[in-house]
Protein backbone atom coordinates (compact mmCIF):
# COMPACT_ATOMS: atom_id res chain seq x y z
CA UNK A 1 0.00 0.00 0.00
CA UNK A 2 2.75 2.64 0.79
CA UNK A 3 4.77 1.60 -2.25
CA UNK A 4 1.66 2.21 -4.08
CA UNK A 5 1.31 5.89 -2.25
CA UNK A 6 4.70 6.03 -3.33
CA UNK A 7 3.91 5.63 -7.07
CA UNK A 8 0.72 7.64 -7.63
CA UNK A 9 2.34 10.43 -5.30
CA UNK A 10 5.53 10.45 -7.88
CA UNK A 11 3.11 10.47 -11.11
CA UNK A 12 1.24 13.54 -9.17
CA UNK A 13 4.63 15.18 -9.07
CA UNK A 14 5.61 14.74 -12.55
CA UNK A 15 2.25 15.76 -13.87
CA UNK A 16 2.75 19.19 -11.18
CA UNK A 17 6.07 19.82 -12.69
CA UNK A 18 4.81 21.49 -15.77
CA UNK A 19 2.71 23.81 -14.66
CA UNK A 20 5.05 24.69 -11.39
CA UNK A 21 7.75 25.96 -14.33
CA UNK A 22 5.12 27.73 -16.72
CA UNK A 23 3.80 29.89 -13.13
CA UNK A 24 7.71 30.54 -12.46
CA UNK A 25 7.89 31.83 -16.09
CA UNK A 26 8.05 35.59 -16.89
CA UNK A 27 4.90 36.40 -19.24
CA UNK A 28 5.40 34.74 -22.76
CA UNK A 29 3.31 34.83 -26.19
CA UNK A 30 3.89 31.29 -28.54
CA UNK A 31 1.20 31.97 -30.48
CA UNK A 32 3.96 32.72 -33.43
CA UNK A 33 4.52 29.07 -32.71
CA UNK A 34 1.08 27.81 -33.83
CA UNK A 35 0.53 30.39 -36.52
CA UNK A 36 4.13 29.21 -38.07
CA UNK A 37 2.84 25.54 -37.96
CA UNK A 38 -0.36 26.91 -39.77
CA UNK A 39 1.76 28.24 -42.50
CA UNK A 40 3.75 26.07 -43.11
CA UNK A 41 0.87 23.50 -43.84
CA UNK A 42 -0.70 26.54 -46.12
CA UNK A 43 2.79 26.18 -48.32
CA UNK A 44 2.92 22.52 -48.44
CA UNK A 45 -0.71 22.27 -49.80
CA UNK A 46 -0.12 25.24 -52.04
CA UNK A 47 3.31 23.73 -53.56
CA UNK A 48 0.85 20.81 -56.17
CA UNK A 49 -0.47 23.35 -57.68
CA UNK A 50 2.62 26.13 -58.59
CA UNK A 51 5.15 23.03 -60.11
CA UNK A 52 3.03 21.74 -62.90
CA UNK A 53 2.33 22.48 -65.69
CA UNK A 54 4.94 24.95 -65.09
CA UNK A 55 7.48 26.27 -62.01
CA UNK A 56 5.46 29.40 -60.29
CA UNK A 57 7.05 28.87 -57.05
CA UNK A 58 9.08 31.92 -56.90
CA UNK A 59 7.23 34.20 -59.46
CA UNK A 60 3.92 33.12 -57.89
CA UNK A 61 2.65 36.45 -55.46
CA UNK A 62 0.90 34.90 -53.43
CA UNK A 63 3.67 31.48 -52.51
CA UNK A 64 5.82 34.29 -52.33
CA UNK A 65 4.19 36.35 -49.31
CA UNK A 66 3.10 32.90 -47.69
CA UNK A 67 6.64 32.22 -47.63
CA UNK A 68 7.73 35.18 -46.51
CA UNK A 69 5.09 35.17 -43.96
CA UNK A 70 5.77 32.08 -42.43
CA UNK A 71 9.74 33.12 -42.10
CA UNK A 72 8.76 36.14 -39.94
CA UNK A 73 6.39 33.98 -37.82
CA UNK A 74 9.49 31.57 -37.27
CA UNK A 75 11.62 34.64 -36.32
CA UNK A 76 9.67 35.87 -33.93
CA UNK A 77 8.81 32.58 -32.08
CA UNK A 78 12.55 32.01 -32.21
CA UNK A 79 13.02 35.79 -30.62
CA UNK A 80 11.29 35.12 -27.54
CA UNK A 81 13.72 33.33 -25.26
CA UNK A 82 10.71 31.54 -22.79
CA UNK A 83 9.23 30.03 -26.42
CA UNK A 84 12.49 29.10 -27.74
CA UNK A 85 13.17 26.99 -24.36
CA UNK A 86 9.37 25.45 -24.43
CA UNK A 87 8.98 25.05 -28.43
CA UNK A 88 12.75 25.10 -29.98
CA UNK A 89 14.93 23.13 -27.22
CA UNK A 90 13.01 20.73 -25.18
CA UNK A 91 13.63 17.67 -27.46
CA UNK A 92 16.58 16.50 -30.47
CA UNK A 93 13.50 16.06 -32.26
CA UNK A 94 12.33 19.94 -33.30
CA UNK A 95 9.88 19.94 -35.51
CA UNK A 96 9.94 23.27 -35.50
CA UNK A 97 13.37 23.50 -36.99
CA UNK A 98 12.96 20.87 -39.11
CA UNK A 99 9.56 22.62 -40.59
CA UNK A 100 11.57 25.44 -40.98
CA UNK A 101 14.64 24.12 -42.53
CA UNK A 102 12.51 21.98 -45.58
CA UNK A 103 11.02 25.42 -46.20
CA UNK A 104 14.30 27.10 -46.91
CA UNK A 105 15.82 24.31 -48.36
CA UNK A 106 12.74 24.54 -50.97
CA UNK A 107 13.28 28.29 -51.52
CA UNK A 108 16.74 27.79 -52.09
CA UNK A 109 17.21 24.93 -53.81
CA UNK A 110 14.57 26.83 -56.41
CA UNK A 111 17.15 29.74 -56.64
CA UNK A 112 14.01 32.10 -56.05
CA UNK A 113 15.89 34.64 -55.00
CA UNK A 114 17.32 35.04 -58.04
CA UNK A 115 14.72 35.94 -59.81
CA UNK A 116 13.57 38.66 -56.51
CA UNK A 117 16.84 40.15 -57.38
CA UNK A 118 16.41 40.02 -61.35
CA UNK A 119 12.80 41.03 -61.25
CA UNK A 120 13.05 43.20 -64.29
CA UNK A 121 14.51 40.97 -66.48
CA UNK A 122 12.86 37.95 -64.93
CA UNK A 123 9.63 39.85 -65.67
CA UNK A 124 10.87 40.68 -69.93
CA UNK A 125 11.83 36.96 -69.92
CA UNK A 126 7.91 35.90 -68.48
CA UNK A 127 6.92 38.47 -71.14
CA UNK A 128 8.48 37.09 -73.78
CA UNK A 129 7.76 33.44 -73.13
CA UNK A 130 4.07 34.23 -73.15
CA UNK A 131 4.48 36.02 -76.24
CA UNK A 132 6.01 32.96 -77.48
CA UNK A 133 3.48 30.26 -76.08
CA UNK A 134 1.03 32.30 -77.89
CA UNK A 135 2.80 32.11 -81.35
CA UNK A 136 3.36 28.40 -80.50
CA UNK A 137 -0.31 28.19 -80.30
CA UNK A 138 -1.65 30.32 -83.17
CA UNK A 139 0.64 28.54 -85.28
CA UNK A 140 0.40 24.88 -83.83
CA UNK A 141 0.43 23.06 -87.28
CA UNK A 142 3.45 25.08 -88.67
CA UNK A 143 5.19 27.47 -86.26
CA UNK A 144 8.43 27.33 -87.38
CA UNK A 145 8.72 30.10 -89.46
CA UNK A 146 6.00 32.57 -88.10
CA UNK A 147 7.75 31.97 -84.35
CA UNK A 148 11.17 32.05 -85.29
CA UNK A 149 11.50 36.04 -84.29
CA UNK A 150 10.16 34.96 -80.70
CA UNK A 151 11.99 31.85 -79.98
CA UNK A 152 15.25 33.52 -81.19
CA UNK A 153 14.61 36.30 -78.72
CA UNK A 154 13.61 34.32 -75.71
CA UNK A 155 16.55 31.91 -76.14
CA UNK A 156 19.42 35.27 -76.81
CA UNK A 157 17.82 36.54 -73.27
CA UNK A 158 17.76 33.09 -71.37
CA UNK A 159 21.74 32.99 -72.37
CA UNK A 160 21.61 36.61 -70.68
CA UNK A 161 20.54 35.12 -67.70
CA UNK A 162 22.27 32.30 -67.00
CA UNK A 163 25.67 34.17 -67.97
CA UNK A 164 27.23 34.25 -64.67
CA UNK A 165 24.70 33.18 -62.68
CA UNK A 166 24.64 29.21 -64.43
CA UNK A 167 24.29 27.73 -60.73
CA UNK A 168 21.73 30.35 -59.51
CA UNK A 169 19.41 30.67 -62.22
CA UNK A 170 15.62 30.90 -60.80
CA UNK A 171 14.01 27.35 -61.26
CA UNK A 172 11.06 29.17 -62.79
CA UNK A 173 13.01 30.96 -65.63
CA UNK A 174 15.12 27.56 -66.20
CA UNK A 175 11.67 25.29 -66.48
CA UNK A 176 10.59 27.41 -69.25
CA UNK A 177 13.19 27.43 -70.90
CA UNK A 178 13.56 23.76 -70.80
CA UNK A 179 10.01 22.86 -71.67
CA UNK A 180 10.14 25.58 -75.05
CA UNK A 181 13.24 24.05 -76.14
CA UNK A 182 11.99 20.34 -75.48
CA UNK A 183 8.82 21.88 -77.72
CA UNK A 184 10.73 23.51 -80.72
CA UNK A 185 12.58 20.88 -81.27
CA UNK A 186 11.40 17.63 -80.23
CA UNK A 187 7.84 18.40 -80.80
CA UNK A 188 7.55 20.83 -84.03
CA UNK A 189 11.43 19.74 -85.18
CA UNK A 190 12.41 23.60 -85.36
CA UNK A 191 16.15 22.86 -85.37
CA UNK A 192 17.19 25.52 -88.15
CA UNK A 193 20.12 26.77 -86.15
CA UNK A 194 21.39 23.16 -85.74
CA UNK A 195 20.47 22.58 -89.33
CA UNK A 196 22.53 25.91 -90.45
CA UNK A 197 25.76 25.43 -88.00
CA UNK A 198 25.70 22.22 -89.35
CA UNK A 199 25.57 23.11 -93.03
CA UNK A 200 28.41 26.24 -92.30
CA UNK A 201 30.76 23.36 -91.19
CA UNK A 202 30.36 21.19 -93.81
CA UNK A 203 31.04 24.04 -96.41
CA UNK A 204 33.82 25.89 -93.87
CA UNK A 205 35.89 22.14 -94.25
CA UNK A 206 34.78 20.78 -97.43
CA UNK A 207 37.37 24.49 -98.69
CA UNK A 208 39.76 23.21 -96.59
CA UNK A 209 39.81 19.92 -97.89
CA UNK A 210 39.83 21.26 -101.15
CA UNK A 211 42.71 24.00 -100.65
CA UNK A 212 45.84 20.95 -101.01
CA UNK A 213 44.07 19.90 -104.12
CA UNK A 214 43.43 23.77 -105.65
CA UNK A 215 47.40 24.17 -104.88
CA UNK A 216 48.78 21.46 -106.91
CA UNK A 217 46.48 22.26 -109.48
CA UNK A 218 47.79 25.52 -109.81
CA UNK A 219 51.36 24.74 -109.16
CA UNK A 220 50.85 22.58 -112.19
CA UNK A 221 49.21 24.67 -115.07
CA UNK A 222 52.19 27.18 -113.86
CA UNK A 223 54.82 24.55 -113.80
CA UNK A 224 53.74 23.93 -117.44
CA UNK A 225 53.64 27.37 -118.65
CA UNK A 226 56.93 28.34 -117.22
CA UNK A 227 57.79 25.48 -119.52
CA UNK A 228 56.02 26.48 -122.34
CA UNK A 229 57.24 30.00 -122.41
CA UNK A 230 60.77 28.13 -122.08
CA UNK A 231 60.56 26.23 -125.13
CA UNK A 232 59.17 29.50 -127.30
CA UNK A 233 62.51 31.49 -126.09
CA UNK A 234 65.06 28.61 -127.88
CA UNK A 235 64.86 30.05 -131.62
CA UNK A 236 65.61 33.32 -130.39
CA UNK A 237 68.56 32.43 -128.34
CA UNK A 238 69.90 30.54 -131.36
CA UNK A 239 69.61 34.09 -133.51
CA UNK A 240 71.00 35.98 -130.99
CA UNK A 241 74.37 34.21 -130.57
CA UNK A 242 75.45 35.00 -134.28
CA UNK A 243 74.77 31.23 -135.76
CA UNK A 244 73.63 31.98 -139.66
CA UNK A 245 72.36 28.96 -141.13
CA UNK A 246 73.67 28.07 -144.19
CA UNK A 247 72.48 29.79 -147.59
CA UNK A 248 71.26 32.76 -145.99
CA UNK A 249 75.09 34.85 -146.70
CA UNK A 250 75.21 33.46 -150.55
CA UNK A 251 71.80 34.93 -150.99
CA UNK A 252 72.51 38.63 -149.20
CA UNK A 253 75.87 38.07 -151.44
CA UNK A 254 73.71 38.05 -154.92
CA UNK A 255 71.26 40.74 -153.88
CA UNK A 256 74.17 43.00 -153.45
CA UNK A 257 75.75 42.26 -157.10
CA UNK A 258 72.86 42.36 -158.43
CA UNK A 259 71.58 45.71 -156.92
CA UNK A 260 74.90 47.07 -158.10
Amino acid sequence: MTRLVWKFSTLYAALLVPFVIADDLPPYNCDAVFKFEGQFEKIVALIPYHVYPIYTLCTNVQFAKEYRAAMELYEQAASDPVCARMNFKRSRVNLIDMMHDQLVSLWSTANCQDCLDRANETREFLANFDELDKCLTKHLLSPCDPCAESYGAIQGQYEGLVRGHKDTICVDVEDRMNQTRHRWSAEFNCCRNRQHSTTTFVVIASVFCSLPVVFYVVMYVVTRAKEARERSREPLLDDSSGDVPAGFGTGSGVGVVAGS
